[in-house]
């Protein structure tokens, strides 16, 4: 499929992966984004087919998980505030951010776990996130009021989780139609993605936050993911629900 397909559909569900926990998502004719990344000067190159300022012009919302600069990252923002008529959507922690980087109140709807809110057809749960660090262990700054998000449109549920460990409310989430997961040491890895996929047993996971940055001795516990191994631990039947996307290609779910 194409680019145009992916802006301008207004029926079904598409995806596109634009690195670490990056995508353009249509939802019915709902064109948002979440945690785009498209500038930072050490993540690598974006994938080459994709206009960046076309796109941008499609996208009705952005949504921000927490204020580290691969998920907030400013100059992306700043380049959305100019070249689209987006919203905004960030935790309530990132206001003051997003109001220092120019984005504007108006364009601003700052979120808050357990607090749910619309936007355009698509109803928003967002669901607290706590952030990793080495080893499974909780970041020291790891800041409650950080978010995922659950959003649902016309039947379909997505969940983007942002940065977090597993949490006792993925114990009790109600049906996922596509899990967007983060198999790197400072989020699930391997061995609690796989507890996440099975608890809520989506009809789509789909790897993120991996392949995005070049990594070394120092930043691989957040840059290096491990998608195959969690794939590779999964049943025949589990696998049937995995897919693994390249980054700048259009896909459609339904």
């Amino acid at each position: 499929m194409d680019l145009h397909e992916l802006y301008a559909s207004k029926n079904g569900v598409y995806i596109m992966w634009m690195g670490n926990a990056g995508w353009v998502i249509n939802l019915h004719g709902a064109v948002v984004a979440t945690d785009l990344d498209l500038h930072s000067r050490v993540r690598l190159p974006l994938p080459p087919n994709v206009d960046i300022r076309e796109m941008a012009g499609h996208i009705q919302a952005t949504f921000i998980t927490h204020e580290h600069g691969d998920h907030f990252n400013d100059e992306t923002c700043k380049y959305l505030r100019r070249h689209s008529n987006c919203t905004f959507i960030v935790p309530k922690n990132c206001y003051e951010k997003a109001i220092r980087i120019g984005l504007g109140d108006e364009r601003i709807v700052a979120a808050s776990p357990g607090i749910d809110f619309t936007f355009h057809n698509m109803s928003i749960s967002p669901v607290r996130a706590i952030h990793g660090h080495f080893q499974g262990s909780v970041y020291r700054g790891a800041n409650p009021e950080d978010c995922g998000y659950v959003i649902y449109s016309n039947g379909f549920t997505l969940y983007q989780p942002g940065d977090t460990l597993l949490l006792d409310e993925h114990f009790d989430m109600d049906k996922i139609d596509l899990l967007f997961f983060s198999p790197t040491e400072h989020n699930m890895h391997i061995e609690n993605s796989l507890r996440l996929i099975r608890l809520i047993r989506p009809a789509l996971a789909v790897p993120q936050h991996y392949d995005s940055y070049t990594t070394t001795a120092e930043n691989a516990f957040w840059t290096k993911g491990f998608p195959d191994e969690v794939y590779e631990k999964l049943t025949n039947a589990e696998k049937s629900m995995y897919l693994k996307l390249p980054q700048g290609r259009p896909h459609r779910v339904v």
